[in-house]
């Protein structure tokens, strides 16, 4: 689990798939979403503290700098209060209460979340186990250019998980990651091909 530190561009999606995932539309969301100048400039300031203290190794400041910041609609902040949550710093682990931060910053296009609410579908944690979930937030992310994403997606299609494996995606989304030089998408890629290779010779 990573926590964000920049801002990254939403992805644009149908409302109708926001609503299908959990999200609410953005009408709904759009007093917590669309924040004044006065309210992001605290926001802003919030993360800012927060950075500061979970870098010091001190977390209950920093949930508390994250939470208003994140209360605000501030998705970096969501995401990493997020993951306090999940690894139970600063607070008591509760993958219930991780998911609902991930989700919100998620549902804003922060890739980071995308890919945390990902992983927690893919394992049941917070949320009943489901890949056809896991594997959506994954491509939300891949498609975003998350390196740790694209690991993970490709292991779906590899390993067969919610859906038929699929050799040529799992290759793709592997290759696509590798270019991170993520060392796990690496291994992953060579063993795909050490495999394609000790079949074809088997032959």
């Amino acid at each position: 689990m990573h926590k964000m530190t920049v801002i990254h561009l939403a992805l644009l999606l149908p409302t109708a798939l926001l609503l299908l995932w959990g999200c609410t539309s953005m009408s709904e969301k759009k007093e917590n979403v669309v924040l004044s100048a006065e309210q992001t400039g605290n926001a802003e300031a919030q993360l800012k503290m927060a950075l500061e203290y979970d870098n010091k190794g001190l977390f209950e400041e920093a949930v508390v700098c994250y939470r208003k910041a994140a209360e605000q609609g501030l998705s970096i902040a969501q995401n990493n209060l997020g993951v306090m949550y999940k690894d139970g710093q600063g607070v008591r682990k509760d993958y219930q209460e991780a998911v609902h931060w991930f989700r919100l910053a998620a549902c804003q296009g922060n890739v980071l979340a995308q890919s945390n609410l990902g992983w927690m579908y893919q394992r049941g944690r917070g949320v009943a186990q489901n890949y056809d979930s896991a594997r959506y937030w994954y491509t939300q992310a891949a498609l975003q250019d998350h390196a740790a994403a694209q690991n993970n997606l490709g292991t779906m299609y590899r390993d067969g998980l919610g859906l038929k494996a699929d050799t040529d995606s799992a290759r793709y989304w592997f290759e696509k990651a590798a270019l991170h030089n993520l060392p796990q998408a690496q291994h992953n890629l060579q063993q795909l091909k050490s495999e394609s290779n000790t079949n074809i010779s088997g032959e």
